[in-house]
């Protein structure tokens, strides 16, 4: 572990959810792009063996238990975090590797870190993508599916497709989340096309409509939209065409 954060460090890359310490470890990375403050919280679920502590290197470690005090810490760290970085992402990498539904605790608690201050969640873990819910207009991601992989393709869940995820925001407030399907072909990721890319929308489709969430296909740029607010009227208004 301490190799890799050299190399990161060497390279100029910042990275948060693990460190010398646990203060290292759930520390807050910014990065400043088109004078906005991007900030980063990364926790895990898994590997509870990994947890840093005080005076022990390892990984942000929180279960997704609200009554567990990790889990308070975690919603105090994003409450503080939330009004250094002018928008805040939490990284949750959690849950099993398959399953194209969350688990209830896991939707439940992104409710929590929204409500604490974070503007997205993105999740991963599962090794296939799941629905994308939109609370209180914060989108949130409970699997992102594969982007590198070298596990065999299953043909039930398919562990080869995915997405690229693109966020329009402004002044803290998503305004569009743009999703172009991406198919996994001898260990290269590359945007899906045709019969393929219609496809790995429809599953997306049908599973953000499990969370109300309309997921539109735009033919002319090969990719799913999803308006991330909302008029007066409830009803959401697209920005991007």
């Amino acid at each position: 572990m301490f190799e890799m954060l050299r190399i990161l460090d060497r390279a100029g890359i910042i990275y948060t959810g693990a460190g010398a310490n646990l203060v290292q470890a759930s520390r807050l990375a910014t990065a400043d792009v088109r004078a906005c403050k991007i900030g980063l919280i990364a926790f895990t679920d898994n590997e509870p063996g990994w947890e840093a502590a005080t005076d022990r290197p390892g990984v942000f470690y929180v279960p997704t238990d609200l009554t567990d005090m990790r889990a308070k810490r975690l919603l105090d760290a994003i409450g503080t975090y939330s009004r250094v970085a002018d928008y805040l992402i939490v990284s949750a990498h959690w849950g099993s590797n398959w399953g194209y539904v969350p688990p209830k605790e896991h939707v439940a608690f992104a409710h929590a870190l929204v409500d604490a201050g974070a503007d997205l969640i993105f999740g991963h873990s599962s090794h296939v993508f799941r629905g994308i819910e939109l609370y209180k207009d914060r989108p949130i991601l409970y699997g992102a599916g594969n982007f590198v992989d070298d596990y065999a393709v299953d043909t039930i869940e398919r562990n080869d497709q995915s997405f690229i995820y693109l966020l329009d925001q402004e002044n803290r407030i998503p305004r569009t989340l743009r999703l172009y399907p991406t198919l996994i072909r001898r260990c290269r990721a590359r945007r899906a096309e045709g019969v393929y890319a219609l496809s790995i929308a429809k599953k997306m489709k049908d599973l953000c409509a499990a969370f109300n969430v309309i997921a539109d296909w735009n033919q002319a740029q090969g990719r799913l939209e999803i308006a991330c607010i909302t008029d007066e009227a409830g009803k959401k208004i697209q920005t991007v065409k």
